[in-house]
């Protein structure tokens, strides 16, 4: 298996458990039978809720992924990072239609495709000012 210089110093479970967790954390916030996101006056905290949770796991989709040291994933975590991550947000609604209490919503898949968006772009900015970053030697 190939392996990228990044992917070394990152064991197994430093690259994938904190991806596992946030998702399996996403599953479980959606099985309650209650949002506990409380709704605001004039601003939807449950649409903010969403977006920020889903640009954390595209954040960690994303990192896997590219430092994962198989050449075809590193070289697509882009895009395998919004697939996943738009999957992820469906599988996540289908979920709350068999939870007592929740609902299905679209508007809630957009809000969490718009953070995978965000969560993927963070990433690729932070790695590309990584790689234009000047080494000095001592």
């Amino acid at each position: 298996m190939p392996r990228n210089s990044d992917a070394i110093a990152l064991t197994p479970l430093r690259l994938w458990g904190p991806f596992v967790f946030w998702a399996a954390l996403i599953f479980a916030f959606s099985s309650y039978p209650k949002a506990i996101i409380p709704q605001g006056k004039y601003i939807s905290w449950d649409k903010l809720a969403h977006l920020v949770e889903f640009g954390i796991l595209s954040y960690l989709t994303a990192r896997a992924f590219r430092f994962s040291g198989i050449r075809y994933l590193a070289g697509r975590y882009g895009w395998i990072t919004m697939i996943f991550g738009l999957l992820y947000a469906i599988s996540d609604e289908f979920h709350q239609l068999f939870v007592k209490g929740r609902y299905a919503s679209v508007y809630d898949v957009v809000a969490d495709f718009i953070g995978v968006l965000l969560g993927a772009l963070l990433f690729a900015n932070l790695l590309r000012r990584k790689a234009a970053k000047p080494l000095v030697s001592s």
